[in-house]
């Protein structure tokens, strides 16, 4: 008799965050779905009962307490654990007054992660942290010297080798848009909008070694929260040419990495043994090692039709949708696999 996994939503803006808080929920063993703004949190969960849902208090558009009402008033009744880099009293008693069922701060400590999973788990449920497979990856040569990055910080902080490069890659992305977004802001003064973008990046760039971007980021946060309008205006330009600098040097290094280098060929026989293998696994629900097997499949270079399999098939399974899993694979099946 098979038992159930445990399931989590994180719901959160910045994907980084999703990314690592993602991580820690595996580690002890529960699967996860995630949701970028409120809306979303609210389709999902009532789609999906969750055991746990970790709401962002702070995200454009339906924020974290306008998500919670919602939820409520729907009847929908499950765990709901506030997100916050607030710390003071008065914001947790406000938190806890919206219906929140408890509130954890960031950066998100595991240990009491656990303690919180531990502490509305289903009635006799036990969450243990899990062994998992060393990683032994190697950083790259080109990432470890990155000027204003602190590599082994950012590894640590995202669990795995892996899992940083991922939310370095995410992290430059950004860079472009986001500086422009905030260069408008400061132009038209829209200095609770710069608050918001500021906010964000204060988490973002320590989960990858930016250290002084993040502490540069929560100096103008607070001026912006406090409405300290020549301060913004003195720490806005070193802060944003700061960044800029960082998203400089990453573009380096992406635009002489070649996309493919490094990726390992993988024989039709593996295509079709990995296929067959999720293809069980699915049926049974078992999200750990499909995700071992779409992780080791991130590493081989696959034919354009295979890559394109293998992203929407990890859509669905991100958000748990299994239904349409099996209907991808039996499609993908019934046309000879093109």
């Amino acid at each position: 008799m098979s038992v159930r996994r445990l399931s989590a939503l994180v719901v959160d803006d910045e994907k980084i965050n999703i990314l690592i808080f993602e991580k820690l929920l595996k580690s002890f063993g529960i699967e996860s779905a995630s949701a970028s703004d409120g809306e979303e949190c609210i389709r999902l969960c009532e789609k999906k009962r969750f055991d746990y849902v970790f709401l962002d208090i702070r995200m454009p558009g339906m924020d974290g307490f306008q998500t919670m009402k919602i939820l409520s008033q729907r009847g929908i009744m499950v765990p709901v654990i506030c997100i916050t880099a607030l710390s003071g009293r008065q914001e947790k008693k406000k938190i806890m007054n919206a219906g929140f069922s408890d509130c954890m701060s960031k950066p998100i400590n595991k240990k009491a992660l656990l303690e919180i999973l531990n502490k509305y788990a289903p009635r006799g449920a036990e969450i243990t942290e899990e062994v998992e497979e060393a990683d032994d990856e190697r950083l790259p040569d080109a990432f470890r010297n990155i000027p204003g990055v602190d590599a082994e910080y950012g590894i640590m902080h995202c669990g795995s080798v892996r899992d940083f490069l991922t939310a370095l890659q995410i992290f430059s992305k950004s860079v472009d848009q986001r500086s422009s977004d905030m260069d408008e802001f400061i132009k038209r003064g829209y200095i609770e909008d710069l608050e918001m973008s500021v906010h964000s990046l204060k988490s973002t760039s320590l989960a990858v070694g930016a250290k002084q971007i993040s502490e540069m980021a929560k100096l103008l946060e607070k001026a912006c929260n406090e409405h300290n309008i020549p301060l913004v205006y003195s720490l806005t330009p070193e802060f944003l040419s700061k960044y800029r600098e960082i998203g400089d040097e990453l573009k380096k290094i992406y635009e002489n990495t070649d996309a493919e280098e490094g990726l390992k060929d993988i024989s039709e026989d593996e295509l079709m043994d990995a296929f067959g293998a999720i293809s069980e696994l699915v049926e049974t629900y078992d999200r750990k090692n499909i995700d071992s097997l779409l992780d080791y499949l991130k590493n081989r270079s696959l034919p354009p039709q295979w890559r394109d399999f293998f992203y929407k098939l990890r859509e669905y399974l991100r958000i748990m949708d299994w239904e349409s899993a099996r209907n991808l694979i039996t499609s993908y099946e019934e046309s000879g696999f093109k």
